[in-house]
Order: C-alpha cells, then structure tokens, then sequence
C-alpha cells in the first residue's frame, strides 16, 4: 500500500488527478474492513468511508511531510472516528438487539461497546500504543492499559459455542480480527467501489475525469458520386436515311490509313527516346567502373609501396644484427652467452603443476513449500506482488495451492494446482491454512 500512495503522490504533484484514485484503490479494502468491524453495519461504514476519504483527498499535501504514510493514513483515520464517534454512538443506538445464536468472527467484536471496539481494532490490526490511543480519544494511559487488559479476559466468554473449524482463530484478539478480515476482505469491493469514489471526489471539490472516447474503428466506404447536373434528354429529331454515297467510303479509308501512319511514328519516336536512355545508362556505368579501377590501382599501389619500405626496414634490422653479432663475437671466450629456453619448451614445475579443479557449483535449495486453502471468491493471481502487475488467473474459495515461501509476507507466491500449476502472487489475508 505505500508504494501506491507513494505513486499517487507523485501522479498529484504533476497535476494528474488519477492520483486521487490511486490512493482510494490502494486504501478502500483495508479501511472497509476495519470500518466494518468497528461499525458492525455495511452501510454505515461505507457512509463513514464517504466521509473519510472526501475529507483525505483535501489533505493529502500533509502526507508529503510524513515519514511513513501507512500510519499517518491510519492516524487521520482513527481522528476522523473520534470526531464522529457520538454520532456514531446515536446511530449504534437506535439498532435492534442481537437476537441471538452463534456469531461470525466479524459479528464477535459486535458484542462490545464501540469505544472498546474501535480501542481493540487500534492495538491488535494496527499496533497502536496506549499512549497513541489515549492521545486520539483523550483518555488516561492507564485507563486504556486497564480497558485492553479487561478485553483479553473477556474473550473466552464470547467465543463460547463456536464451531470446531474457528477453534485456531479464538486463541487472542489478534487471531480472531485476522481471520474476520480474510473474510470480509474475500467478499470484495469491486461492485459499489467506483460509485462510493465518485461521491467521496465530488464531495471533495474533485471534478470527474470524462469517460475516455471509445475509438471508431469500422472502415466506411464512400462511393463516388458524380454530382454533376444533369440536364434533361431532348427528343432527336427523326433521321432520314440518305442514299450511301461512294465518295464517303473513300475518305474513311484514307483516314484509317492516317491512324496508322500516326502509330508508327509514335513507335518510331519511343524508340528513339529508348535508346537515348540506354545511352545515358551506359555513360553513367562507365564513370562508375572507371572510379572502382582507378581505386583499386591506387590501393595496389599504395600495398606495393608499403611493401618495399617493409623490405628495407627488415635489411636495415638484419644488418643491424650481424653488427651485433660481430661485436658479441669479438669479446672473448668468457662472454659466451647462455641458450634462453625456447617458448614452446615447458619447465618441468608447468608439466608437474596439475590443473585446478573449479568448485561445484552448490544447487540452490528449493524453496519451502505449504498447502493452503484460497478462503475468498474470484482472487487474481498477478504476475507480481503489486495490485499495477497483470492478472494471470483466478482462483475460488475452496481451491487448494502450493505457497511458495514465507506465508506471513503481505504478498506471497503460490502454485496454482488445480490450474495447471500456474504460479503468481496474491497477498496473505485471502489464504488459510489448510485442515
């Protein structure tokens, strides 16, 4: 959740206002389910949710001085309770009595008083000291110590006749809110989420983002249409047949004579403008094979050339030797100089040294692995553990996977068995140990 609303914070300061629904997607969950517990009626926590976050879309430029913006979501959360909480109390109030049977681990909270509730939500979910409640709601330190310490005591009365599969949540408060949590958490928000965001933005002063235009892609085919005004057809006046004249059928051979001769002197001349091309080609690849030879002349040249002063520098070196030589020769007896063993002759300490094994690499250990029960409806399974990665699948309640891991981490990786084994990443608090 912090690197959503770190995220978000930055989308803010850019003038982005999709910021704004970052933060409520990264926080509507885990304040729905705390409201829940602490307000016992869905639609009284999501009226306090409304509230909540049209009141923390307007003070967001405070987050940017807070060290860790988890707790400071939280104490902006539970101040927001204590401004409420006497309304609150008049509308918890006015609710009928339980009417008995057994109680949902999320309905067992229900049984306390609210200030006791929101006290117990504070310390077991989300570590609140007594002196950072007391400094929320007012009360003596010792005063919330004692009323906590009432709360553990209570406990084994109001778990009394709960079924045998919830006997590993009623061993401590903080046990008893996780598994109420999984639940609520495993219902979802998706259905009135986006329509409590835009009253919670519009109460803010936070205009809707137009719904983006959905692309024309269908190809439309205009044909063409002659505009052209047409005028009205006249009558032909009746044509009277004339005796065929002799003269005529000549002229029409002489002109079907001219059409010919036109054509072979259209011919004539593309001939010629054929051969005029041709030319122009010919001169052009003339000039081009003339450059490769003179190039190539000139690179020949030039290897000549270097190959001479190659010669003479080597003479000049040999020369040079026998010089050498001569004066090493002239020294006497005593200067005789050892034979320096040649490159290709190995000492006897290179062939003895024999060649050093390079350690096995070790086979990374496999991670641990346990069976757990999915306990919510239609989770996705991302391809990372953030809620921006892609959905690679679903899993149900009820389905069995492998938990590749720690399973205590908010997201864990798991292998999905019954679906071919595909593996991904989901958080912790939809996932229950198997039985």
């Amino acid at each position: 959740m912090i690197l959503e609303m770190k995220s978000a914070l930055e989308d803010l300061k850019r003038g982005e206002r999709q910021g704004y629904r970052k933060i409520f997607d990264a926080a509507c969950s885990e304040v729905y389910c705390r409201s829940l517990l602490i307000l016992q009626k869905e639609e009284r926590a999501k009226g306090f949710m409304k509230e909540f976050f049209s009141e923390l879309f307007v003070t967001l430029d405070q987050a940017e001085d807070a060290g860790d913006l988890e707790r400071w979501l939280w104490q902006r959360y539970y101040q927001k309770l204590r401004k409420q909480y006497h309304v609150l109390l008049a509308e918890q109030e006015k609710d009928a009595p339980y009417a008995g049977g057994v109680r949902t681990l999320a309905e067992i909270p229900g049984a306390l008083p609210l200030l006791h509730r929101i006290m117990l939500v504070m310390s077991c979910m989300d570590q609140f000291t007594a002196g950072e409640i007391s400094a929320v709601f007012g009360l003596g330190e010792d005063k919330v110590n004692e009323e906590l310490q009432k709360l553990q005591k209570v406990l084994p009365s109001l778990t009394k006749g709960q079924p045998e599969n919830r006997e590993a949540y009623l061993g401590s408060w903080q046990t008893l809110l996780l598994g109420a949590s999984r639940k609520i958490l495993g219902m979802g928000t998706a259905v009135w989420a986006d329509q409590l965001y835009k009253e919670a933005a519009a109460a803010a002063g936070i205009p809707a983002e137009p719904a983006p235009k959905k692309e024309d892609s269908f190809e439309y085919f205009v044909a063409d249409v002659d505009l052209s005004e047409v005028k009205p057809k006249k009558k032909q006046a009746p044509v009277v047949a004339e005796p065929e004249d002799e003269d005529e059928d000549d002229d029409d051979i002489y002109d079907e004579d001219d059409e010919d001769e036109d054509e072979e002197d259209y011919e004539d001349d593309r001939y010629d403008w054929d051969l005029e091309d041709d030319g122009r080609k010919m001169v052009i690849l003339g000039i081009v094979l003339a450059l490769v030879i003179v190039a190539l002349v000139g690179f020949g040249a030039m290897k000549l050339l270097n190959r001479g002063d190659d010669g003479e520098q080597t003479q000049t070196e040999q020369e040079e030797e026998g010089d050498a030589s001569l004066i090493i020769k002239g020294d006497g007896p005593d200067d005789t100089e050892e034979e320096e063993p040649s490159a290709g002759e190995e000492t006897p300490e290179e062939e003895e040294s024999p060649a050093e094994e390079e350690p096995e690499e070790e086979a990374p250990a496999e991670p641990e692995t346990m069976i757990m029960v999915v306990n919510g409806s239609s989770i996705n399974v991302r391809s990372e553990s953030n809620t921006d990665s892609s959905v690679l699948t679903q899993v149900n309640e009820g389905e069995t996977v492998e938990v590749l891991g720690d399973p205590s981490q908010e997201w864990v990786q798991i292998r999905c068995i019954d679906q071919n084994d595909e593996e991904g990443y989901v958080k912790s608090q939809y996932l229950s140990a198997a039985e």
